[in-house]
């Protein structure tokens, strides 16, 4: 599950990025998008004791909904966030390769 979660979100982030971009003009139907998508990376990540992703992934999902409430998007703001996202789950996925190669260590 772990494994599918990783593929996942890793394909999410080219969503998540162009939602984003889209969403740095104001658009807050792409604001909205942004907040159902990292919801479910919050989630899932939490579950599955991806501590670092669902952190971040939460904070996009406030961030959306401050948005949705102020009707301003910081755009910079969230592309900061993004980027500790996707540094996260680069590490996850080294991680996860790291102890598929080693079946000695134990993965979370």
């Amino acid at each position: 599950i772990a494994g599918r979660y990783l593929e996942r979100v890793t394909r999410e982030l080219i969503q998540l990025r162009t939602l984003i971009d889209t969403a740095a003009s104001g658009n807050l139907d792409m604001v909205r998008e942004i907040e159902v998508l990292t919801h479910r990376m919050h989630g899932s990540g939490a579950m599955l004791q991806f501590n670092e992703i669902s952190g971040f992934a939460g904070e996009l999902e406030r961030m959306s909904a401050g948005f949705l409430a102020s009707g301003k998007v910081d755009a910079p703001s969230m592309v900061a966030v993004f980027e500790q996202l996707q540094a996260a789950i680069a590490a996850a996925c080294a991680a996860r390769v790291s102890a598929d190669a080693d079946p000695a260590r134990t993965f979370r």
